[in-house]
């Protein structure tokens, strides 16, 4: 027995109980309080019977009607999806786009091709969820953060995967001579920033593992960062050789470069342009005085925004702190400058503070 047939019979039977049941409160009241002689009583309950099944059986075949005509509307619609001439049929493309009918239109369509044409955006509450779950998708394409063994450096990063769509692209490549470090992507998550870093992500995997210089690693991205026109592109990218204490860098955020050292705080400033432009020539910057025990530190963009700070007003937020602190590795300052994030969340009353954070940390080993 088809569903069909067995959901208006599950009906009737219910309504039918249900008007039995108020049948009997019906006649209770009747004979206790408005008959106490009982007259007409027999007369009552059958009128009450038939009433009952009458309605119980009309609920029944407008149920069955409802789902025949359900049924075929829907074997109409998609009889038109699957004609690859017509998608749209025009009794469909007339309708008006706040009717149920569209509406049950479009949700077909969205389920038989998986959003194709752009309807399955239309799905969700608002443009930004689909925006949202779309680009945390592509994010998931890109790998886990691998930090390779680099003698010399002691690294750590955060986040180390890249699920959530507002986290910065993050790479350590291992060059001839040294390491190779990059930070990348927007103030605002998105389908183009996380397809920009699936793209950068694809450069960065063409360097493999100590094939190039360091040198030769920062105009090879170069190079093909200007063969497409990336708009409001946040970067960062460094290399530091094992036997200098010399930073060459491309950096393009309004975030410095933070170097922690014995003697406190200091900011590496990039090229002054808060992005990368694609249409300007980028020349390597240059950092010296890079010593054994200095921690440099990336953070993103986004930490401005999301504590509502300058790189300034934060710079003096952690100058005490870590100079008590003292960290001895990589992963110690990370988690000291996470708690300290944390701590200024509360106070700003955020729920989640480093959710939109991103943080890269080099340590000179020697």
């Amino acid at each position: 027995m088809s569903y069909r047939v067995k959901l208006p019979i599950l009906l009737g039977i219910i309504s039918f109980l249900f008007f039995f049941i108020h049948f009997l409160f019906a006649e209770f009241t009747f004979t206790h309080w408005q008959n106490p002689k009982g007259e007409n009583a027999l007369n009552f309950n059958l009128v009450g019977i038939y009433s009952s099944f009458l309605l119980a059986l009309c609920i029944s075949f407008i149920v069955y009607y409802f789902l025949g005509f359900l049924y075929q509307y829907i074997l109409h619609i998609i009889f038109h999806i699957q004609d690859s001439e017509n998608k749209i049929p025009k009794d469909i493309r007339n309708l008006n786009r706040n009717s149920d009918e569209y509406k049950i239109y479009k949700s077909v369509m969205f389920t038989l091709l998986q959003g194709e044409e752009g309807l399955g955006e239309e799905q969700f509450e608002n443009k930004f969820d689909w925006k949202t779950i779309q680009a945390t998708s592509l994010n998931k394409q890109i790998p886990d953060i691998k930090i390779p063994n680099s003698p010399g450096f002691d690294v750590a990063v955060f986040p180390s995967v890249m699920r959530y769509a507002g986290a910065d692209y993050i790479r350590i490549v291992r060059a001839k001579d040294g390491l190779f470090g990059i930070i990348a992507g927007h103030m605002e998550p998105g389908i183009l920033e996380s397809s920009e870093k699936i793209f950068i992500h694809g450069i960065v995997s063409s360097f493999g593992d100590g094939l190039f210089s360091t040198e030769e690693l920062l105009e090879k991205l170069k190079f093909a960062l200007h063969q497409f026109a990336f708009l409001k592109l946040k970067l960062s990218a460094f290399v530091i050789q094992n036997k200098d204490d010399k930073m060459s860098f491309l950096h393009y955020m309004d975030m410095p470069i933070f170097q922690f050292s014995d003697h406190g705080i200091q900011v590496i400033e990039g090229s002054g342009d808060d992005h990368w432009y694609p249409n300007h020539k980028h020349p390597v910057s240059m950092a010296d005085g890079i010593e054994v025990g200095d921690y440099l530190v990336w953070a993103s963009d986004r930490t401005l925004t999301q504590f509502g700070l300058t790189s300034f007003e934060i710079m003096e937020e952690f100058v005490d702190y870590l100079l008590d602190l003292r960290p001895s590795s990589s992963r110690q300052m990370l988690l000291a400058i996470a708690k300290k994030m944390s701590a200024l969340g509360r106070e700003r009353n955020l729920t989640n503070p480093m959710e939109k954070l991103s943080i890269l940390v080099v340590r000179r080993n020697k």
